[in-house]
């Protein structure tokens, strides 16, 4: 099998399996923010309201691009949507094994597809990969590590590391810190002047993700991706609600969530 057949073949495999319930997050000036994919509150915003905080906060220690792959339906009022029960299921206690195996396709697939569209920004591929830790379950136990072990390359053992709980992990979650998360000392070197590939489920506020950003930052990496399976729309917000519903189209694993349309390699 040939790259364009494997390419297909995930494609096909993603639209089976999500494409009646997932969304591809989109890009469009004026309408979503340049960061999170989220709403804009007005269409002379680059970025959503919380996106502009963390930025006018921790400027250029923040994350250098974030790629949410699916919007989903989140807090709908007349019960739960099929793409809020997967990102949620996942991680349940016992998990729910179909939606692992879809949440980790997901992340296979973009980067197997996608590859060369996110190296364009740092002007190379990521030399490492990590994952947002969960305060209740931090280490490699959970299924986002399980998530951050389908990227498709640069994903060797000796590229992977574990970022520790640091003292400002019980502080609030929808604050950006820069103690949440710590690098441990014995992973500094596969952190210091890298590109960082930084994986996460659910993106709502992105705060945990931003901390963890702002960690590897400040342990001297040169470039940190966000690449995060779900954006968390509020049905119950309209303006969420208007743009899950401007999403008509199944999930399609050839629409770049770099641009949110046509590859920039193309």
């Amino acid at each position: 099998m040939n790259g364009s057949q494997l390419h297909e073949t995930l494609r096909n495999a993603l639209l089976d399996r999500v494409g009646g319930f997932f969304r591809n997050t989109v890009r469009h000036s004026g309408e979503t923010c340049s960061v999170c994919t989220g709403p804009v509150f007005s269409s002379d915003s680059a970025r959503c309201g919380v996106c502009s905080s963390h930025r006018a906060e921790f400027g250029d220690q923040l994350a250098d691009q974030v790629l949410p792959l699916t919007y989903v339906c989140g807090n709908r009022p007349q019960g739960i949507h099929q793409s809020a029960h997967t990102v949620v299921s996942y991680k349940r206690t016992p998990v729910a094994e179909k939606s692992v195996e879809d949440l980790c396709l997901m992340i296979m697939t973009a980067t197997t597809i996608h590859a060369s569209c996110i190296a364009v920004s740092p002007g190379r591929a990521w030399q490492a990969v990590t994952f947002v830790p969960s305060a209740n379950n931090p280490g490699r136990g959970h299924p986002v590590a399980r998530l951050a072990r389908q990227v498709a390359f640069h994903n060797d053992a000796d590229k992977r590391l574990t970022l520790d709980l640091g003292p400002g992990i019980e502080s609030g979650q929808r604050t950006v810190r820069d103690d949440r998360f710590a690098v441990p000392e014995h992973y500094r070197d596969r952190v210091a002047g890298k590109h960082v590939l930084l994986v996460d489920d659910t993106w709502t506020s992105g705060a945990k993700a931003q901390s963890a950003a702002v960690t590897l930052k400040e342990a001297g990496a040169s470039h940190v991706t966000v690449l995060c399976a779900a954006r968390w729309c509020r049905y119950d917000w309209e303006n969420h609600r208007s743009l899950f519903d401007s999403r008509t189209e199944p999930y399609d694993a050839y629409v770049c969530p770099v641009t949110g349309g046509t590859c920039p390699t193309n």
